[in-house]
């Protein structure tokens, strides 16, 4: 009689059952969908600060040698550009997330240069010794550029770049001072001494950029990278002051410039 009375208490139990479980079956759970995520994408404009050291050399020095009224050109036997460093500034804009632009002015400082326009020829003077000549001057040029640059991603705060400029480089050559001196022959010292001044002015300009910028914060990144510079040749210096010709006597090959910079570029917008 027991077991009757629990096996009916277990029929009932699972008949009341079945009608919740039917309509669990029609009420489904809601489906959470993760909200839509926009990628943030910098536009506007930002200012720029660079410090920098570079690396310069000339493709070579030629000048008329002989003075009036027929000189001849020769080129210098030995020239080398020094070292110098270099600071700009600039104003930009943020295009978009891989590509932005900005307008540059940068200057380097004065680079030795050491040169000699003719080594172990007949000296000036007629006294059949050997003489060489050593010109030295300094160098700084200005650079105008405008420039496009292609960001290759963000990696956690880290943007790799490169570049490419277009412009102009005005030069500032000094005063070039040429002196003969003896190598063999009569007493060894300098024979003569001249200077000539500059010849100055702008000369075409072209640069490739690459680099890495570094989020600091929101609108301020630290950018730190290597520009290559080429620069047209030119006028480089006129002839003495006792040879009376008021022309150019030297010019510049190509200068090139290697510099390697770090800066803070702040974001405006």
């Amino acid at each position: 009689m027991k077991r009757l009375a629990l096996l009916a208490l277990a029929l009932a139990a699972t008949a009341a059952a079945a009608p919740l479980a039917q309509a669990a079956d029609l009420i489904e759970p809601p489906v959470l969908e993760a909200p839509e995520v926009t990628p943030h994408v910098s536009r506007g404009w930002y200012l720029r600060g660079d410090i920098g050291w570079a690396h310069m050399s000339v493709g070579g020095v030629d000048y008329y040698q002989g003075g009036l009224p027929n000189p001849v050109l020769a080129t210098f036997d030995v020239h080398d550009l020094g070292d110098s460093w270099m600071a700009g500034v600039g104003i930009g804009y943020q295009v978009n997330s891989n590509f932005r632009v900005d307008w540059t002015y940068n200057h380097y400082f004065d680079a030795d240069f050491e040169g000699a326009s003719a080594l172990n020829v007949a000296c000036s003077d007629g006294s059949g010794g050997i003489c060489s000549y050593d010109d030295n001057t300094t160098l700084a040029l200005s650079v105008l550029m405008a420039n496009a640059y292609f960001d290759l991603g963000n990696f956690s705060g880290f943007t790799p770049y490169v570049g490419f400029g277009l412009g102009g480089a005005h030069t500032h050559w000094g005063d070039l001072t040429n002196q003969e001196y003896w190598v063999s022959g009569t007493v060894p010292g300098t024979l003569a001494s001249d200077t000539h001044s500059p010849k100055n002015g702008w000369r075409f300009a072209w640069a490739l950029h690459a680099g890495m910028s570094y989020d600091l914060a929101a609108n301020l990144k630290l950018d730190a990278g290597y520009t290559y510079t080429h620069v047209s040749g030119g006028d480089m210096f006129g002839f003495g002051a006792a040879s009376g010709d008021p022309g150019t006597q030297g010019y510049h090959d190509d200068i090139q410039i290697h510099a390697v910079r770090a800066g803070l570029r702040w974001s405006i917008y």
